[in-house]
């Protein structure tokens, strides 16, 4: 399978998983379906919007005659500074909680992938973390990794 195929592919997989999860909520015990079988039907219909959306884009980009990525294609120091920034990063959540292992986090790999801008930075971090406060905390009431050090 070439590479143009390769995230198309991807895509329609994870669409069909979205699908699959959305489905299998049908089968939940009665006592869930306000609880699990909501969170688990929100993750489905991201999954499945994102994916849409995705698809729509790279669709788009191909009928505007784009070749390669913008990255430039492979970037060795790229993959193993994230594969760095990860494992630091799920070590740091034990310690630190999530809000500030993210905080930390998501501006450090913005930037080693490429991003150099430091507005679009901030607030994409800044966007993302009450995004995540307002939907997980307050709306389904998940518990993040809280910090063992303070």
């Amino acid at each position: 399978m070439n590479k143009r195929l390769v995230g198309p592919a991807l895509l329609a997989g994870f669409l069909l998983l979205a699908v699959l999860l959305h489905r299998s909520t049908a089968g939940y015990p009665a006592f869930v379906q306000g609880s699990t079988a909501s969170y688990v039907r929100f993750l489905a219909w991201s999954l499945g919007i994102l994916c849409v959306a995705d698809l729509v884009f790279s669709l788009r980009r191909r009928t505007a005659g784009a070749g390669e990525d913008e990255t430039g294609g492979r970037n060795p120091r790229r993959f193993w500074s994230l594969l760095v920034l990860l494992a630091a990063y799920s070590w740091a959540l034990g310690i630190f909680g999530f809000f500030a292992s993210s905080l930390v986090f998501l501006p450090l790999t913005m930037a080693a992938m490429g991003s150099r801008r430091p507005l679009p930075i901030a607030g994409t971090t800044v966007g993302i973390l009450i995004f995540v406060y307002i939907v997980f905390v307050q709306l389904l009431e998940v518990s993040l990794p809280e910090a063992t050090l303070f």
